[in-house]
Protein backbone atom coordinates (compact mmCIF):
# COMPACT_ATOMS: atom_id res chain seq x y z
CA UNK A 1 0.00 0.00 0.00
CA UNK A 2 1.26 3.24 -0.77
CA UNK A 3 -0.17 6.63 0.52
CA UNK A 4 0.93 10.41 -0.08
CA UNK A 5 0.12 13.24 2.02
CA UNK A 6 1.04 17.17 1.35
CA UNK A 7 1.54 18.98 4.50
CA UNK A 8 1.59 22.93 4.80
CA UNK A 9 4.31 22.98 6.98
CA UNK A 10 8.29 23.08 6.31
CA UNK A 11 10.47 19.58 6.32
CA UNK A 12 12.55 19.99 9.52
CA UNK A 13 8.97 20.72 11.63
CA UNK A 14 7.01 17.69 9.95
CA UNK A 15 10.05 15.86 10.36
CA UNK A 16 10.29 16.58 14.59
CA UNK A 17 6.08 16.36 14.79
CA UNK A 18 5.96 12.75 13.08
CA UNK A 19 8.78 11.32 14.79
CA UNK A 20 7.94 13.02 18.14
CA UNK A 21 6.42 9.59 19.47
CA UNK A 22 4.13 9.49 22.50
CA UNK A 23 2.11 7.56 24.44
CA UNK A 24 -0.86 9.72 24.07
CA UNK A 25 -0.82 10.00 20.24
CA UNK A 26 -4.01 8.33 19.68
CA UNK A 27 -5.81 11.22 20.75
CA UNK A 28 -5.43 12.87 18.06
CA UNK A 29 -7.37 10.81 15.59
CA UNK A 30 -10.56 11.16 18.37
CA UNK A 31 -10.87 7.68 18.62
CA UNK A 32 -11.85 6.42 15.81
CA UNK A 33 -7.86 4.41 15.68
CA UNK A 34 -7.68 3.89 19.60
CA UNK A 35 -4.79 2.19 21.55
CA UNK A 36 -2.75 2.19 24.48
CA UNK A 37 0.75 2.43 23.67
CA UNK A 38 4.20 2.64 25.56
CA UNK A 39 6.97 3.62 24.51
CA UNK A 40 11.01 2.20 25.01
CA UNK A 41 14.14 4.94 23.70
CA UNK A 42 16.70 2.38 22.78
CA UNK A 43 18.75 5.16 21.49
CA UNK A 44 18.28 8.05 19.88
CA UNK A 45 17.48 6.81 16.35
CA UNK A 46 15.85 3.79 17.22
CA UNK A 47 12.74 3.19 19.40
CA UNK A 48 10.22 0.52 20.53
CA UNK A 49 6.27 0.95 20.77
CA UNK A 50 4.35 -1.63 22.40
CA UNK A 51 0.88 -1.15 20.95
CA UNK A 52 -2.54 -2.77 22.65
CA UNK A 53 -5.64 -2.59 20.56
CA UNK A 54 -9.08 -2.84 21.96
CA UNK A 55 -9.86 -6.52 21.05
CA UNK A 56 -12.91 -6.68 19.07
CA UNK A 57 -14.34 -10.06 20.74
CA UNK A 58 -12.06 -11.32 23.53
CA UNK A 59 -8.64 -10.58 23.85
CA UNK A 60 -6.17 -7.41 23.24
CA UNK A 61 -4.08 -7.34 20.00
CA UNK A 62 -0.64 -6.05 21.17
CA UNK A 63 1.79 -5.16 18.52
CA UNK A 64 5.55 -4.90 19.08
CA UNK A 65 6.52 -1.76 16.47
CA UNK A 66 10.46 -1.13 16.47
CA UNK A 67 10.93 2.33 14.66
CA UNK A 68 14.22 3.62 13.08
CA UNK A 69 15.01 7.00 12.41
CA UNK A 70 16.88 8.31 9.79
CA UNK A 71 16.74 12.06 9.99
CA UNK A 72 16.84 14.65 8.22
CA UNK A 73 13.50 13.13 6.07
CA UNK A 74 13.04 8.93 6.66
CA UNK A 75 12.04 6.33 9.15
CA UNK A 76 11.62 2.95 9.26
CA UNK A 77 8.57 0.54 10.84
CA UNK A 78 9.02 -2.97 11.52
CA UNK A 79 6.02 -4.03 13.26
CA UNK A 80 5.12 -7.99 14.61
CA UNK A 81 1.97 -8.92 16.28
CA UNK A 82 -0.49 -11.99 16.43
CA UNK A 83 -2.50 -10.50 13.27
CA UNK A 84 0.43 -9.06 11.04
CA UNK A 85 3.98 -8.41 10.27
CA UNK A 86 4.46 -5.02 8.88
CA UNK A 87 7.12 -3.12 7.23
CA UNK A 88 6.58 0.65 6.10
CA UNK A 89 9.22 2.97 5.43
CA UNK A 90 8.12 7.14 5.45
CA UNK A 91 10.16 9.48 3.07
CA UNK A 92 9.81 13.43 3.33
CA UNK A 93 10.41 15.59 0.45
CA UNK A 94 10.25 18.89 0.33
CA UNK A 95 7.52 20.82 -1.82
CA UNK A 96 8.50 24.76 -2.30
CA UNK A 97 9.58 26.70 1.40
CA UNK A 98 6.54 25.58 3.43
CA UNK A 99 4.93 22.53 2.47
CA UNK A 100 6.30 18.65 3.02
CA UNK A 101 5.01 16.00 0.74
CA UNK A 102 5.09 12.80 2.93
CA UNK A 103 5.46 9.36 1.10
CA UNK A 104 4.60 6.03 3.30
CA UNK A 105 4.76 2.57 1.89
CA UNK A 106 3.46 -0.70 3.65
CA UNK A 107 3.77 -4.33 3.17
CA UNK A 108 1.53 -6.17 5.40
CA UNK A 109 1.18 -10.30 5.86
CA UNK A 110 -1.64 -11.02 7.79
CA UNK A 111 -1.65 -14.33 9.97
CA UNK A 112 -5.61 -14.52 9.44
CA UNK A 113 -7.40 -16.85 7.59
CA UNK A 114 -9.28 -13.87 6.14
CA UNK A 115 -7.67 -10.97 5.94
CA UNK A 116 -9.66 -7.30 6.67
CA UNK A 117 -11.07 -5.44 3.24
CA UNK A 118 -8.22 -3.66 2.22
CA UNK A 119 -10.51 -1.59 0.60
CA UNK A 120 -11.77 -0.25 4.43
CA UNK A 121 -8.29 -0.83 5.74
CA UNK A 122 -7.21 1.88 3.60
CA UNK A 123 -9.93 4.05 3.46
CA UNK A 124 -9.43 4.14 8.07
CA UNK A 125 -5.43 4.42 7.22
CA UNK A 126 -6.31 7.72 5.17
CA UNK A 127 -8.81 9.22 8.35
CA UNK A 128 -6.13 8.25 10.76
CA UNK A 129 -3.21 10.46 8.27
CA UNK A 130 -6.25 13.26 7.60
CA UNK A 131 -6.28 13.76 10.97
CA UNK A 132 -2.50 14.19 11.65
CA UNK A 133 -2.41 16.55 8.78
CA UNK A 134 -5.13 18.28 10.20
CA UNK A 135 -2.95 18.51 13.64
CA UNK A 136 0.14 19.41 11.95
CA UNK A 137 -0.53 22.28 10.19
CA UNK A 138 -1.66 24.80 12.64
CA UNK A 139 0.51 23.77 15.15
CA UNK A 140 3.03 25.31 12.26
CA UNK A 141 1.49 28.07 12.56
CA UNK A 142 1.32 28.71 15.77
CA UNK A 143 5.07 27.06 16.45
CA UNK A 144 8.01 29.19 17.85
CA UNK A 145 10.85 29.05 14.66
CA UNK A 146 13.31 27.50 16.36
CA UNK A 147 13.51 23.87 16.19
CA UNK A 148 11.29 22.24 18.99
CA UNK A 149 8.83 19.42 20.16
CA UNK A 150 5.11 19.55 19.02
CA UNK A 151 3.03 21.03 21.69
CA UNK A 152 1.14 19.47 24.48
CA UNK A 153 -1.93 19.99 22.45
CA UNK A 154 -1.17 17.42 19.60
Amino acid sequence: MRVRKLIRAPLPFVYRWCTDFREDDDRITNSIYHYRAEIVRLGPRRLLRLITLPGEQFADDTQVELIRLAPPDRWRLDLVSAELDETGSYQLRRVGRTRTLLEMRFEKRWRLRRAPDQRAYRKLFDRVWDLYVLSIEPQYGRAPKSPSRRSASG
